[in-house]
């Protein structure tokens, strides 16, 4: 059982209390599962990056990565994990999982590698190399989980992104096949062009999780893996969409859906619709492609974010969720990982409000800390707290855990060579 230490207040201690404290509560929740330890949310276990096993080991890898020791629990995730791949190996049966990034496959196969290069773990990395060939052969071979699906969530950008780092000839052919099916169904605009979610899906959905911003980013970073320019190109494309689209004469801020939904807000500001998922585009390509489009584009999502008002609730159903998809410690991460870049300390003090009010919300628990988002249209709103990484203790505590580190100078450089994936 890992413990809560009582510290003092300032944002380094408090931080750092409140992951290990929030690490605590998600180990609390585990349940036995074969081969390791699992973890349920609304009551059903899952075993995927949004809300389950896969995602736990992730957030375990961020602490671990910024400094967080966590005694066994990620070695139960990784188990469960290594467990899955086994039973996939020798089975004929269809698969325990969908093929996508957050909901499937791809991300046992992102977990794994991710914990392998943070904790040095050898059994991990052998895991992931089997995971990413199993799901490469899927790509080449059978149709894939959802069907026709192109987005970071459960399509092809997703899982393209989860090969990427593989560099066995069945990955690479496999990226290099779903990088020409992302190509093939890229649709005209004015000006670049645009993806649905599906070829049948009415809106389009320009953001990051399931929309253009997400595909050209997977795009864009598999132009240098696989040594194609014509991705970068076409990610460049789908960059000037969404600048245009998200150029109004109030601000900069990407629409949540094309056309609107008049029950739906005309904008979100997390990682899934909003500028902190937006911005990864942009500062991939800000790498790839120096231009100052690309550097204006960042300062707009920012400046976005600013204008927000976040963590403030404006009204209700406005910043009632925390967690690393939709909440306030999606734009949080996006802060800590510019501050690292930039080494500005306005940023600093910024990501120093949201955790101040993250933490303030935190659940108290006889086991450690959780959060509980708020849904206004229900009785009562708030939510039970859950233990998964996008909307849930594992993906908070890990982001504090990289704030306490940002606060360390012996720990910053722990930040700045982070080994995560660039689209968290």
């Amino acid at each position: 059982m890992l413990s809560v230490v009582n510290t003092d207040p300032a944002p380094v201690s408090s931080a750092a209390r409140f992951a290990r404290s929030g690490f605590a509560w998600v180990a609390s929740v585990a349940v036995e599962v074969e081969g390791g330890r699992g973890w349920r949310e609304a009551g059903e276990l899952f075993d995927d990056l949004y809300a389950g096993t896969a995602g736990v080991l992730l957030a375990c890898a961020e602490a671990h990565a910024h400094g967080l020791e966590l005694g066994d629990l990620p070695l139960g995730a990784r188990d469960r994990l290594l467990h899955l791949v086994e039973v996939a190996e020798h089975s004929d049966l269809d698969p325990p999982l969908p093929d996508g990034l957050f909901d499937g496959w791809a991300g046992l196969v992102v977990a794994l590698q991710t914990w392998a290069d943070v904790a040095d773990d050898e059994p991990a990395r052998t895991g992931a190399t089997r995971a990413a060939h199993r799901l490469a052969t899927r790509v080449l071979t059978t149709p894939l989980d959802p069907p026709g699906c192109t987005d970071i969530i459960s399509g092809d950008a997703g899982i393209l992104l989860a090969l990427l780092p593989h560099r066995s000839a069945v990955a690479t052919e496999a990226a290099n096949h779903l990088a020409d099916r992302l190509v093939s169904v890229a649709e005209p605009a004015s000006p670049g062009v645009h993806w649905r979610m599906t070829p049948a899906y009415e809106r389009l959905m320009p953001g990051f999780s399931h929309g253009t911003a997400g595909v050209a980013y997977a795009l864009a970073r598999a132009s240098r893996r696989l040594d194609r320019p014509d991705l970068l190109d076409l990610a460049v494309q789908g960059a000037d969409t969404i600048i245009a689209v998200g150029t109004t004469p109030t601000g900069w801020a990407v629409p949540l859906t094309i056309p609107p939904q008049p029950d739906r807000p005309p904008v979100n500001f997390g990682w899934c619709h909003g500028p902190a998922g937006t911005i990864r585009l942009f500062l991939a390509l800000a790498e790839l492609d120096p231009q100052p489009r690309w550097t204006a584009a960042i300062e707009g999502c920012l400046q976005a974010l600013r204008d927000s008002r976040l963590p403030a609730r404006l009204y209700p159903g406005y910043w009632d969720n925390l967690g690393r998809c939709c909440g306030t410690a999606s734009v949080g991460r996006v802060l800590v990982d510019r501050y690292a870049t930039t080494g500005d300390p306005a940023l600093l003090a910024w990501v120093d409000v949201l955790a101040a009010d993250v933490m303030d919300r935190a659940v108290t628990t006889p086991t450690g800390v959780a959060w509980s988002n708020t849904e206004h249209t229900v009785t009562p709103p708030d939510l039970p707290p859950e233990p998964g990484f996008m909307q849930g203790a594992a993906g908070i505590a890990a982001w504090l855990a990289t704030v306490a580190a940002a606060h360390e100078p012996g720990q910053l450089r722990l930040v700045r060579r982070t080994f995560l994936p660039g689209w968290i």
